[in-house]
C-alpha cells in the first residue's frame, strides 16, 4: 500500500483523467435543458455516484468489485440511449431507466462465468483494443485542435505537444515520484501554458467564478419515470456496459499479472456486477449512469501504481469533489489541448497492452477474419460516422460506437467459425514412414485452430515429437496381422499411430494411440551406469517423458496402448 501522502496524490492524478469524462454528464444536462443551478446537481451527483462506483469495484469481495484499479466515469455508451429517453420523458424517464440498465447488467454478470467460450483471450485483447482505440481517436480530436481556427490550433498543439513531451518524459527517464506522478505533473503544465495562450474560453472563466466552495447535492431531485418502448436501447447499452467492463478488466489484469494467460472470469463477474449496480445508484441519486474507465488502466500501468487501494482513495476523492463545487468547475475546465496530451499518454499503455494480449495467442484463418472483420467495421464508424447514424433507430446501439459493432460483431463471428472446429483434432502416420515435421505441423496447427498461447504449442510439439520418437526408434510400436485361418496372429514392427489434441484454456493434451508395449513414465532419474547401458536412451526418454509434460498417463484400452500427455497453460 502506497503511503498516505502519495496514495492522495495518485487518487488526483487519477480524478483529473475522470473529470475528462464527466464532459459527458455535462452534454447530458445540456440536452435536458437543466438550468445551471440543476446541471450543477446532476454533475455534483454524478461525482458522487463515481466515487461509489470506484470503492465497489476495487472491493473484490461479496461478489462486487473486480478488485482491479478500473474506476468508472460517465461514458458515451448510454448517449443514444439517454438522447432517446430525454426526448420522450426528459431526466425522469433518463433515471428510470438508467436504473433499468444497472440493473441488466449486473443481471448480466451472473451469466459472463459461463462465457468463457466466446471471451478468448483473443476476443478479450479485441474488446481492449477497440476502447483504446476510441480513447486515441477522443485524444486526437483533441490533441490536434479539430475545429478550432488556425490560431487556436496552433496554440492547441502547442500546448498539448509539450505536455506530452513533459508525461514522456518524466516516465522515460524520471524515477521516484517524478515517474509515479508524470501525469499530474504534466496536466499542471498544460494548464500553465494554457492560461499563458489564453485557451480557458471565458464560459469556462466564468463557470468557475461562480462556482460556490462547497455546496451539499441533492438527490432525487428530478423523480424517477419507465418507458417500456425504451427497454430495448437501454438493454443494448447494458451489455454494451458489460462488454466494456470486460475489456477494461481483462486490461487491467493483465497488466497486474505478467504471466497472464486467461481472463479471469469470476472478477469480470464481479466488476460487471460493480458497474451494474453503479449504475442502479446513479439513477436513484439522480446523476448520470458510468462504466469503468479503461484509461486508467493505461495510467497504472504507466506509472507502475496499480494497487486496488488507489481505488478507494480515487472514490474518496470524487466524493469529496461532489461537495467542492470550485475545483470540480476547475477541472471541468480543462482545455482540449491537455485532454488530448492525457488520453494520447495513457491511451498509448492500453493499445499496445491489447496487441500484446493478441498477438499471445496462435491465429488461424478462422481467428483472422473474426477480427479483422469487426476491426474494419469498426474503424468504418470512426471514418463515416454521418453513415451509421443513418441507421434505423432500433439500430443504432449496436452500430452507433466503434466499440458496439466491433465487439458484437467478434462475438457472433467467433460463434459461428466455431462450427465445425471440433473435426480438425487428429492425424494418422505410419510408424515406418515418421515425419517429425509433419507432426510439428500439425501440432502447431491444432495451436492456431483452438488460439493456444505460443509458448504452450512450443513445448507440446517437442514433448509430441519426442514421443513418437522414442516409441518409433524404440521399436514399441508393434501391428498385429492375421495371415490366415491355420497361423495365428503374427505380430510385426511398425504400425499406425493416431495423435489427437485437446484444448480447454486450461490444458494442452495430446493423445497417443498405437499398437504395442505401453511407454510408461520413470518417476526417478535413472542413474549414469543404467544410461550408459543397452536401454539406457529409453530410459532416459522415459524419465524425460515425465519431465517434459505435467501430466502423462500410459494405459491398455483393448489392443491399443494409449499415451496420454498433458501440459498446463
Amino acid at each position: 500500500m502506497p503511503p498516505p501522502a502519495t496514495l492522495a496524490v495518485l487518487a488526483l492524478q487519477h480524478a483529473a483523467l475522470i473529470a475528462i469524462f464527466l464532459i459527458v454528464a455535462v452534454s447530458v444536462a445540456r440536452l435536458a435543458g437543466l438550468a445551471p443551478r440543476e446541471g450543477g446537481n446532476f454533475l455534483a451527483l454524478t461525482m458522487l455516484v463515481g466515487g461509489i462506483g470506484a470503492i465497489l469495484q476495487s472491493l473484490g469481495r461479496y461478489g462486487i468489485g473486480s478488485g482491479y484499479l478500473v474506476p468508472p466515469t460517465t461514458t458515451t455508451i448510454l448517449l443514444p440511449a439517454a438522447a432517446a429517453a430525454i426526448a420522450a420523458g426528459g431526466l425522469p424517464l433518463l433515471l428510470g431507466m438508467t436504473i433499468y440498465a444497472g440493473a441488466a447488467t449486473t443481471l448480466l454478470s451472473r451469466a459472463v462465468r459461463f462465457l468463457r467460450p466466446v471471451f478468448t483471450p483473443e476476443i478479450a485483447g479485441f474488446v481492449v483494443l477497440m476502447v483504446g482505440l476510441s480513447v486515441m481517436v477522443l485524444a486526437m480530436r483533441n490533441f490536434l485542435g479539430v475545429g478550432l481556427s488556425s490560431g487556436d490550433v496552433r496554440a492547441t498543439l502547442t500546448v498539448a505537444t509539450t505536455c506530452l513531451a513533459v508525461m514522456i518524459a518524466l516516465n522515460v527517464w524520471g524515477s521516484g515520484r517524478l515517474r509515479l506522478f508524470c501525469t499530474l505533473i504534466g496536466v499542471a503544465v498544460g494548464y500553465a501554458l494554457a492560461t499563458v495562450f489564453g485557451l480557458f474560453g471565458e464560459p469556462d472563466l466564468a463557470g468557475f467564478r461562480a462556482a460556490p466552495a462547497f455546496s451539499l447535492p441533492i438527490p432525487l431531485s428530478m423523480g424517477l419515470a419507465f418507458d417500456p418502448a425504451l427497454l430495448v436501447p437501454f438493454t443494448i447499452a447494458a451489455v454494451v456496459i458489460a462488454l466494456n467492463a470486460i475489456g477494461a478488466i481483462t486490461a487491467a489484469q493483465r497488466v497486474d499479472e505478467p504471466d497472464w494467460k486467461r481472463p479471469d472470469m469470476e472478477a469480470l463477474a464481479r466488476g460487471i456486477a460493480a458497474d451494474g449496480l453503479t449504475n442502479v445508484f446513479a439513477g436513484l441519486a439522480g446523476g448520470f449512469g458510468q462504466a469503468s474507465t479503461s484509461g486508467a488502466v493505461g495510467l497504472s500501468q504507466a506509472t507502475g501504481a496499480n494497487s486496488r487501494v488507489i481505488g478507494f482513495a480515487i472514490g474518496g476523492v470524487l466524493i469529496t469533489l461532489a461537495f467542492v463545487p470550485k475545483v470540480a468547475a476547475l477541472l471541468l475546465a480543462m482545455p482540449a489541448a491537455v485532454i488530448g496530451a492525457a488520453l494520447t499518454f495513457s491511451g498509448s499503455f492500453l493499445v499496445t497492452s491489447a496487441i500484446q494480449m493478441i498477438a499471445s495467442r496462435m491465429l488461424d484463418s478462422r481467428k483472422i477474419f473474426v477480427l479483422g472483420v469487426s476491426f474494419a467495421l469498426g474503424l468504418a464508424v470512426f471514418v463515416y460516422p454521418d453513415h451509421f447514424a443513418r441507421s434505423p433507430g432500433w439500430l443504432t446501439p449496436w452500430v452507433g460506437s466503434a466499440l458496439s459493432i466491433s465487439v458484437v460483431t467478434a462475438v457472433l463471428l467467433n460463434l459461428l467459425f466455431r462450427i465445425g472446429i471440433h473435426f480438425r483434432d487428429s492425424m494418422t502416420l505410419d510408424s515406418e514412414r515418421f515425419d517429425p515435421h509433419a507432426l510439428a505441423g500439425f501440432m502447431a496447427e491444432q495451436g492456431a485452430l483452438w488460439g493456444a498461447p505460443r509458448d504452450l504449442i512450443a513445448r507440446a510439439e517437442f514433448m509430441a515429437v519426442d514421443a513418437v520418437e522414442t516409441l518409433v526408434d524404440s521399436g514399441m510400436v508393434r501391428d498385429t496381422v492375421h495371415p490366415g485361418r491355420r497361423t495365428g496372429p503374427v505380430t510385426i514392427p511398425g504400425g499406425l499411430m493416431n495423435i489427437s489434441t485437446r484444448f480447454d484454456e486450461f490444458t494442452f493434451e495430446v493423445t497417443i494411440r498405437y499398437r504395442g508395449a505401453l511407454l510408461e513414465p520413470a518417476p526417478v532419474r535413472p542413474s549414469a551406469d543404467a544410461v550408459l547401458g543397452d536401454d539406457g536412451q529409453l530410459l532416459l526418454a522415459r524419465y524425460m517423458l515425465g519431465r517434459t509434460a505435467d501430466r502423462v498417463s500410459a494405459e491398455r484400452q483393448g489392443d491399443q496402448s494409449v499415451l496420454t500427455l498433458g501440459l498446463r497453460n
